[in-house]
């Protein structure tokens, strides 16, 4: 496990922590709640078994070194399913993702956030990034390559935590002359996101701003 250093990545906000781990079927449940060892026992895979838990085990190494209560943090999830903790009184913003070997997971105690990575290996056929780009995104993102947009859309709409009930072209992004990508959605939700690699993954890092 490891925390990913994003502090030389232009517009990542400091008031994050992003951290990642191999999965693995090594960790012990132990760590669990009684809730959460009801969902980890309904997947039938192990493999999404070993990606569930390395994700709990994970979310608890970053709260360490956050120096937070790992005794009494606690996991939850919104009504559509994005997650969110609690220490005592104070509240968490959480977001998860994985790929094929890897999970990883950011913490911020200010920013609602919504994280996305991929393996820099994953192609992402044209016939698909054409389903989720409008037209002006596709002459104003010429220069990004597919997977980097894919990242950047699915980071914006787990950041919105509309999950399913969002279509990837919904999420209309922009991109400003300094190299800022930002997407407004409903017209009163601005988010702004940050790309860059790390980990053989290419990762979006989408967060609630008050910027206009």
């Amino acid at each position: 496990m490891q925390i990913i250093d994003t502090s030389h990545i232009e517009g990542c906000p400091s008031k994050v922590t992003l951290g990642c781990a191999a999965i693995s079927d090594d960790y012990t449940t132990h760590i669990l709640s009684e809730k959460e060892k009801a969902e980890y026992r309904q997947f039938k895979n192990p493999g999404r078994q070993a990606e569930y838990l390395t994700a709990r085990h994970l979310f608890r190494f970053i709260a360490g070194k956050l120096e937070l209560n790992i005794d009494v943090i606690q996991l939850y999830k919104e009504e559509g399913g994005k997650p969110f903790a609690t220490e005592v009184n104070k509240h968490l913003f959480v977001s998860f993702t994985h790929s094929e070997d890897k999970v990883f997971c950011a913490i911020s105690e200010s920013l609602d956030i919504g994280v996305d990575a991929e393996r820099l290996s994953r192609r992402i056929p044209q016939r698909v990034l054409d389903r989720v780009l409008n037209e002006t995104e596709k002459q104003a993102l010429k220069e990004l390559k597919p997977l980097q947009i894919w990242t950047l859309k699915e980071a914006a709409v787990k950041c919105l935590g509309t999950g399913l009930r969002t279509n990837l072209n919904e999420v209309v992004l922009s991109i400003k002359d300094n190299g800022e990508i930002s997407t407004r959605f409903n017209n009163d939700k601005f988010i702004e996101i940050c790309s860059f690699k790390a980990t053989d993954h290419q990762i979006a890092l989408a967060y609630h701003s008050t910027h206009i």
